[in-house]
């Protein structure tokens, strides 16, 4: 049976092109949905690689919100 993970990164926190830009990267590794609401970002990851070591789903959020920071230090205010 495929295990699926289900993340709710907040909207606050995360900016919509760096996730989805995290799918791009990632997406060799598993199966990425995204979809948003008011308040978060829902990504469901399924059909994860057996080769990949590692927790992809961490991995994942951390880069997502590493760009994030980057974006926002880019984007004049």
């Amino acid at each position: 049976m495929a295990t699926q993970h289900t993340i709710q990164l907040h909207r606050s926190m995360y900016m919509a092109q760096a996730v989805r830009d995290a799918i791009r990267v990632f997406e060799d590794f598993a199966n990425f949905a995204m979809v948003s609401d008011e308040h978060h970002y829902t990504v469901t990851i399924q059909d994860v690689d057996p080769e990949v070591d590692g927790d992809l789903a961490g991995e994942f959020c951390n880069f997502a919100l590493a760009h994030t920071i980057e974006r926002k230090r880019r984007t004049p205010k």
